[in-house]
């Protein structure tokens, strides 16, 4: 089904009011950028923690690897109050693809592009996760033997799940782990580090 990414949702998103703070949740507290602060870029948007050209043309190009990429978004970070890079890389998309930004949608990007989209829009706004599972849905179906993709899903849609069902929470990422058929592109330290904190959840599907 066609995907509309328009900006007007993404602002809507941003401004949106949050109840609560989640200091620690699946998207705040899985910083797997740290298992590669060896790539530049990630170094970059550590530092920097916007959306710039480079960053934006790192993403989109098809010769950088989908874990590195996936790093990258999450060195950008999070911010109580929201960020807006999702924004800026729906911006770029549009110069990129020559449309206009409301008419930017999942048909004229690439499966990385939507998942790149996708993991932005929850770093921006962690207290609304449903925003981005269209774009991460859309995504998996092109890149549906990534680990690195499969486990990004799992920890969105555990996000997701948060705020009603913690064994849910655990159930997105043992559904990643058990499926044998999964690429392993993700570092393994990454891969600690996030179930480092996502293994907290399983007790309570006992």
């Amino acid at each position: 089904m066609k995907k509309t990414i328009m900006v007007i949702i993404l602002l809507t998103i941003l401004l949106m009011p949050s109840a609560t703070s989640r200091a620690d949740s699946p998207i705040t507290a899985t910083d797997f950028y740290k298992a590669y602060m060896d790539v530049k870029m990630v170094q970059r948007a550590h530092l920097e923690g916007v959306m710039g050209l480079e960053i934006a043309e790192f993403l989109s190009s098809p010769d950088n690897p989908i874990d590195v990429k996936a790093a990258v978004i999450n060195a950008l970070s999070w911010k109580f109050d929201g960020k807006n890079n999702a924004e800026l890389y729906a911006y770029y998309l549009a110069l990129l693809y020559h449309v206009p930004v409301s008419e930017l949608n999942t048909d004229f990007l690439g499966a990385d592009e939507s998942f790149c989209l996708g993991y932005l829009t929850v770093m921006d706004d962690y207290f609304h996760p449903e925003f981005a599972i269209p774009l991460l849905d859309e995504a998996i179906k092109s890149i549906n033997d990534s680990f690195t993709v499969s486990m990004i899903f799992a920890v969105v849609k555990a996000q997701a799940a948060f705020d009603s069902d913690w064994c849910a929470v655990w159930r997105e990422i043992k559904a990643v782990l058990e499926n044998k058929k999964l690429k392993q592109d993700l570092r393994p330290e990454a891969t600690k580090i996030i179930l480092d904190y996502m293994v907290l959840y399983k007790e309570y599907c006992d």
